[in-house]
């Protein structure tokens, strides 16, 4: 596999290990009540704790929104026997270890074949960790889904693992990936591209997980209840909006500050959005053009993406979807692997391309999303207090059959019998 073209010394087991910790500890501090206040996030509470409960590991064949989510189905199985005031810390940690680990197996030597220079692992680790607008997708399990298709596709196009424990790590972890969202659809062209240019052993029985995982997935779509498709609002510009202000700008300006952008005359007219979302494809397929590996990462991104697109959850406000996804913090898991795609273009064509206006441009944008993008959209809100643990309590100690109103992030509740 071509290799990026930056010089740099070999891993060092103990850079390796401070920098994943600093992943943790980034995407610790953008929310600290991830841990210190840890609450369940919307399917958390509505189906993972109470179905365990109800039905144990029969739960685990149960597919949700039509697929199977199973990442989430086994760790509320692990925290079912827990009282509720304990279930979403367990909730939370698991969370929060699905968050870091695309950053963690970037950064470790398993993907030294994609990219051989650490400090650029370190740095689109710590990118990935702190990127804007991904309040949605951050510590909770129900979106951990998005952070396994990653990984997912990391360990499709990494090396064959030197130990036995890297070779089990990586067939668990993506089993895992494949049953946890419909992801392994859009993996599987990726998986038979490496398989058919690098021929191994290894690449073949990655192909047979990516396979099984995507007939399994398939079946459950094509035997679930197909709701009516929602409004779109499909056209050209509003594709052009969407894409230019919450996956081009947002990293750059802080999501928070995307309403004002919007309120100016060049993005009322459409010129703003034309001129950054016309910069931003140039720069994606500049560098699919240079470097393998970012062509097939662009290939499942862009796969993802135009499945989420075409098939979405509406939201709440009614209106066709593809113009309340501008709204702030709308559906934004959707668009959640084109940031990151995004983001790991503007870094490796600032630090691997040549000079050029392509790698200009992309240092120019990195620097903006640096001292601007990433500092404002660091913290995420806290939420108001619901008192979740005092009502948690109260359950834990009722009686069968008592009935309890439970706070569910993000601002909605779960109604429980005991």
């Amino acid at each position: 596999m071509t290799r990026f073209a930056m010089k740099t010394p070999l891993s060092n087991r103990k850079a390796v290990i401070i920098a994943i910790a600093a992943c943790v500890l980034i995407s610790f501090l953008r929310w600290p009540e991830l841990l210190l206040d840890a609450q369940f996030w919307g399917e958390d509470g509505w189906y993972w704790w109470p179905e365990a409960r109800a039905f144990g590991f029969s739960s685990l064949l149960l597919p949700h929104t039509g697929y199977f989510q199973t990442d989430a189905r086994m760790v509320a199985l692990l925290a079912s026997p827990f009282p509720l005031s304990r279930g979403p810390t367990l909730f939370a940690l698991a969370a929060l270890i699905f968050d870091v680990m695309p950053a963690a197996f970037l950064i470790s030597g398993r993907c030294a074949s994609l990219c051989p220079s650490l400090p650029l692992r370190i740095f689109i680790g710590f990118l990935w960790c702190a990127m804007p607008n991904t309040w949605e997708v951050h510590g909770n399990l129900t979106n951990s889904q998005w952070h396994l298709a990653v990984l997912s596709l990391l360990i499709l196009m990494s090396a064959t693992p030197a130990t036995k424990a890297g070779l089990t790590f990586d067939t668990v972890m993506l089993a895992l990936g494949c049953v946890s969202g419909p992801f392994c659809i859009f993996l599987a062209p990726v998986s038979a591209i490496l398989a058919w240019r690098h021929p191994s052993g290894t690449r073949l029985a990655r192909l047979a997980i990516v396979m099984a995982g995507a007939l399994i997935q398939i079946s459950a779509l094509s035997m679930g209840a197909r709701s009516a498709m929602p409004s779109l609002g499909a056209t050209p510009i509003s594709f052009i909006r969407l894409m230019a202000g919450q996956v081009f700008l947002a990293p750059l300006v802080g999501h928070r500050h995307l309403p004002q952008w919007y309120a100016t005359g060049p993005w009322r007219s459409g010129l703003l959005p034309w001129i950054a979302a016309l910069t931003g494809f140039w720069l994606c397929i500049d560098a699919a053009r240079r470097w393998p590996v970012i062509r097939l990462a662009g290939l499942f991104t862009l796969l993802t993406l135009c499945a989420s697109l075409s098939h979405p959850v509406p939201g709440d406000d009614g209106s066709p979807v593809w113009v309340s996804m501008r709204n702030l913090d709308s559906n934004m898991r959707y668009l959640f692997l084109p940031l990151v795609f995004w983001m790991t273009v503007l870094a490796v064509t600032t630090f691997a391309a040549p000079r050029g206006w392509a790698k200009g441009v992309a240092t120019g944008a990195l620097l903006v999303s640096l001292f601007s993008g990433i500092p404002r959209d660091w913290r995420f809100p806290a939420v108001p207090d619901r008192h979740f643990y005092d009502i948690a309590r109260e359950y834990d100690k009722a009686p069968p059959g008592t009935r309890f109103v439970i706070p569910v992030r993000p601002g909605r509740q779960a109604v429980y019998i005991k």
